[in-house]
């Protein structure tokens, strides 16, 4: 990636199983919390139309990368680790990130020009779940990620725009959810051997809402419900998922799909 990475070019964005872009801008320093907050909201719209969900920060002189609203993504880990691997030329990374504790462990092989299979290890990441009953009557299973929560429904998905932005209002109300970094509600449906999922996070500091086109959180807790470990994205490909108790690991192909100052 020696012609990707160069002290022009410092803002990508990177899908993962072909969705869900990450816009990331690389840093020379730190920000504030509510420096990464609003200057989030601005590179999101700036990349928006690039396929980017949501946005991030990596400031390679203190491996550590930051989402905008300083919430756990397991995609932008992913991506994030592509970007690391390059500058430091090394097939091999570990990182901080915001939302988790622990030391991102990644390994990074390159497939094609732009294109990535990516394996992120996080040691400690824990993912409590709980079974829950919605005000509906509905079943539900809550798993807990720290720096994002989501809740798993095994029903149809309310495809329409404003359905599944009010359930997920609906839910994350109920459940006392507001002051959450990110929220997730993935509605699940069974593929013969795997499972399809729809999920729909909401980022509460930089308040964006989306149908993610993928989703590497929402597949770990999907993982955790149904034991399943590939996971179909909305883009019909998959990431895979392994949770032990010593880690949880992500793996899925990744693209670069836009390279800018």
């Amino acid at each position: 990636m020696k012609k990707i990475i160069s002290r022009k070019k410092k803002v990508f964005v990177i899908t993962a199983a072909g969705g869900n872009g990450t816009a990331i801008r690389i840093l020379e320093h730190a920000l504030s919390r509510a420096e990464y907050a609003s200057q989030g909201k601005q590179l999101l719209q700036d990349m928006e139309r690039f396929g980017a969900e949501q946005a991030g920060f990596l400031i390679p002189e203190n491996n550590h990368f930051e989402m905008a609203g300083g919430e756990f993504c397991g995609n932008a880990a992913r991506s994030a680790a592509i970007l690391l691997s390059e500058i430091q030329r090394k097939p091999r990374v570990s990182f901080t990130m915001s939302g988790y504790n622990g030391i991102v462990s990644a390994t990074v092989k390159k497939t094609g020009k732009n294109t990535y299979f990516v394996e992120c290890v996080f040691p400690g990441l824990l993912a409590d779940r709980r079974d829950i009953t919605l005000s509906n009557g509905q079943h539900a299973t809550v798993v807990d990620l720290g720096g994002i929560v989501h809740v798993v429904i095994e029903a149809p998905f309310p495809s329409e725009k404003n359905a599944y932005q009010a359930a997920h209002r609906a839910i994350t109300r109920e459940l006392n959810f507001e002051n959450r970094s990110a929220v997730g509600v993935i509605w699940i449906e069974r593929v013969k051997d795997s499972v399809k999922i729809h999920p729909v996070v909401w980022v509460k500091d930089v308040d964006t809402f989306f149908y993610e086109q993928s989703c590497g959180s929402g597949t770990i807790a999907v993982s955790k419900v149904t034991g399943a470990h590939s996971i179909i994205q909305p883009t019909g490909k998959k990431i895979e998922a392994e949770i032990t108790p010593e880690a949880i690991i992500l793996r899925s192909e990744m693209e670069v799909v836009y390279i800018g100052d």
